[in-house]
């Protein structure tokens, strides 16, 4: 009975277990399809059927954590993608299976961080082609201030600093609305009524300081000069300086350092060296411009500098003629060694050792003398020819120093003896031997410190040594020492660019004679070839040295208009001309009586002001009927009651639906002279027709015509279109822009 119960139980188990894998298999297939929601909600309602089962359980939160991981992974791609609602979706999926984990819940916030900043980002680039500035730069800085790196925000910032930084540096000039030239007579009249002489002819408005002496005169002579000129003339014999506040008001006050100080105003420039030593650059510009408010930073080599406006502009003209790069070559070397032998060896070699010994049988002892018979004859030659030769490319730049090794570090061994002492101070016997190894460098090595010129020429300085291992020797201390022998050279070449000059003539020759023989006789003259042997040896070694420069990059001379300009006065900085510049005399004159005993003669007639400006109509005219697949023809009309004398347009269609043909210029304008600059385009790709029309000066007239002419058809099988017009531009002989009413789209429709 137990045996039968305990079947019952294994087979039961068994069972389940297959019925659990099949869960789990059926669960895992669901997820791996995609159906994550349908698979989990498998386990779950197994795991609520058997609640007791904790294999199930464990299988569940594994598969469960498996789906999370997998849904993490596809949304960070989908995120990094940039498609925001998958990324979303995938994350809202996997906090649905644990709505605990930290990582999908961040996921989610940050996709929703990102709709919101994109909408930001859109309000605040709507707002910024509106011009609001402020409410533009306040939304970049909140999208910046929770995102750093969201990229159509740093756009944006990079927009709004770039305005900015325009109108930081942008400097009132002075602009008189007298546009012809003037003439100027007063002697001792005092300045407050030339300045207000001024003031009635050319409107300029003049502001002056506290400061100046109501007593001050001005005395001036001039004809047919600008009115900024002639006011810059009166400041500077009257030892004044003016300040632009706006394009017709300027403020005039004495030129003394505290007034400067007072009304000066400073500029912060930041500039960034790229070649030259921020160090000498910083003393360049103190030498020259005598500025005190300057900063390096070493680190990045930038340099700061508050200064005038003047001043700035001179040290951006000096900084940018000294911050060039530095000039390299290319040292082509050809080291080549040749080493010829010969050597000959003539006579006849005896045995030059005789030696005995005892030889011992038994209780016998006998001495043996041992001889060698050998005689022999030499007839040797024998010839080498040998070649080392080594070619390095070494790229260097400009007065800098290029190294090239080649051959081997020989170490040598020293050693060094130090006797020892025990405690009671007396000698010990044993001496301590320490030992140091130092290297030395045999072979080829080459010094090269090139020095390049602007007319493309490069002056080399080398220094040349070859050095090779001669005999070894051992000291009785136990140290090495080796024999070095050495060839060097050292010069100067000044060569174009590819020329090779080669330095040759560097040999070392070596006769040696050695003999051989039997003594006293071997040494007499002729019988020393019989009874002896003579060994001659020449040795001839030649160092050649071949070296070809190339240049990569030259020095250059600077721009003309940074190696020369004006720079004003010892006192005063200033980097416009010193010069008047004259204006051709006037047609009519006007002398205006001046004031407290002075004459003034105060500009010449000004033109006639231009007429006011009349609009532009602009009208469509297009066929009644146009039929589908036939060409029709499209005309642009202008109506303009005063006279222009040139004009264009932009037009926009939908490529898919309109075919433009072909453009031409209608009617409009009729030059007596001939003379009309029409420049027609079309852009059937993004489809943009645009086209300019001019006449000269004398031909712009009043006119009633056509503008432009299209010749178009429609694409199949689109029966109605829309021509819209991107804008319309009329200029009248006084080169203004006039406004231009009417301009609706034009519905074009076919019929089939």
């Amino acid at each position: 009975m137990r045996r039968r119960l305990l079947a019952w139980a294994g087979a039961a188990a068994v069972l389940l277990l297959a019925s659990c894998t099949t869960v789990q298999v059926e669960s895992q297939a669901l997820i791996d399809q995609g159906n994550v929601r349908e698979g989990m909600a498998r386990l779950e309602q197994a795991m609520r059927e058997r609640p007791g089962d904790h294999v199930l359980r464990t299988e569940y939160f594994r598969i469960r954590d498996r789906a999370i991981t997998q849904l993490l992974a596809q949304a960070s791609a989908e995120a990094g993608a940039g498609h925001a609602d998958a990324a979303g979706a995938l994350f809202g999926q996997a906090l649905q299976l644990d709505p605990n984990n930290a990582r999908a819940a961040a996921g989610v916030a940050s996709i929703e961080n990102a709709r919101r900043h994109q909408q930001q980002a859109d309000n605040a680039k709507s707002r910024l082609a509106n011009g609001d500035f402020a409410g533009a730069d306040l939304m970049v800085k909140a999208i910046l201030s929770e995102n750093p790196n969201h990229p159509q925000a740093r756009e944006l910032d990079r927009d709004l600093r770039e305005r900015e930084r325009q109108k930081a540096v942008t400097v009132p000039a002075l602009k008189s609305k007298l546009q012809a030239p003037v003439n100027l007579e007063f002697r001792d009249a005092p300045l407050r009524i030339v300045m207000e002489a001024l003031q009635r002819t050319a409107g300029i408005n003049f502001i002056l300081d506290r400061d100046i002496r109501p007593d001050v005169k001005a005395t001036i002579f001039v004809k047919n000069v600008r009115v900024e000129d002639a006011i810059d003339l009166i400041l500077q014999n009257n030892q004044l300086e003016k300040k632009v506040l706006t394009e017709n008001t300027i403020l005039i006050y004495p030129a003394t350092q505290q007034k400067l100080r007072e009304h000066q105003e400073l500029v912060i420039r930041t500039f960034q060296i790229g070649n030259a030593d921020p160090k000498q650059t910083v003393a360049m510009l103190r030498t020259m411009l005598k500025t005190k408010d300057i900063f390096v930073d070493e680190r990045v080599n930038m340099i700061v500098m508050r200064d005038t406006p003047d001043i700035i502009r001179a040290a951006e003209r000096l900084i940018a003629a000294q911050d060039m790069p530095d000039g390299e070559v290319v040292l082509e070397l050809e080291i080549l060694e040749v080493s010829r032998s010969k050597v000959r060896e003539l006579g006849i070699t005896y045995p030059s050792e005789f030696g005995g010994g005892l030889i011992g049988f038994g209780s016998r002892i006998t001495r043996a003398l041992e001889f060698d018979p050998g005689v022999k004859l030499k007839l040797l030659r024998t010839d080498g020819e040998t070649k080392t030769l080594a070619n390095p490319r070494v790229r260097v730049r400009n007065r800098e120093k290029a190294r090239v090794h080649i051959g081997d570090r020989v170490p040598v061994i020293s050693s060094t003896i130090v006797g020892t002492t025990n405690s009671s101070g007396s000698a010990n016997s044993a001496p301590v031997t320490t030992e140091q190894i130092q290297y030395i460098d045999v072979g080829i090595k080459i010094e090269a410190e090139p020095t390049i010129y602007p007319d493309d020429t490069v002056a080399v300085r080398i220094n040349l040594d070859v050095s090779s291992l001669g005999t070894k020797t051992t000291t009785n201390a136990g140290s090495v020492a080796y024999e070095v022998g050495t060839r060097n050279a050292n010069t100067v070449l000044r060569l174009k660019d590819g020329e090779t000059q080669a330095l040759m003539g560097l040999i070392r020759d070596e006769d040696v004679l050695s003999r051989t023989g039997i003594p006293f006789v071997g040494e007499l003259p002729l019988l020393d070839m019989i009874f002896g042997a003579r060994t001659t040896e020449r040795r001839s070694r030649e160092l050649v040295l071949l070296i070809t420069p190339q240049l990569i990059r030259g020095i250059r001379p600077p721009d003309a208009t940074l190696a020369e300009f004006w720079s004003g006065t010892e006192s005063a900085m200033r980097l416009r001309v010193p010069v008047v510049q004259q204006l051709a005399e006037p047609d009519k004159k006007a002398a205006a009586p001046g004031r407290g005993g002075a004459a003034a003669t105060l500009a010449a007639d000004a033109p006639p002001p231009p007429p006011p400006l009349v609009p532009l109509a602009v009208t469509w005219t297009v066929p009644p009927k146009l039929k589908a697949g036939q060409e029709f023809m499209i005309e642009l009309r202008g109506n303009s009651p005063g006279a222009l004398k040139s004009t264009s347009v932009q037009l926009r269609y939908n490529p898919a639906e309109l075919e433009v043909l072909a453009v031409d210029k209608a009617g409009f304008f009729k030059p007596g002279s001939g003379t009309t600059v029409y420049t027609p385009n079309i852009d059937a790709s993004m489809g943009i027709v645009s086209a300019s029309i001019a006449v000269a000066d004398a031909d712009a007239a009043p006119g009633d015509g056509g503008l432009l002419q299209l010749r178009a058809k429609m694409r199949a099988p689109a029966t109605k279109t829309q021509l819209q017009i991107t804008h319309v531009v009329g200029i009248d002989p006084a080169n203004r822009r006039v406004p231009v009413q009417g301009g609706l789209p034009l519905d074009i429709a076919v019929e089939p």
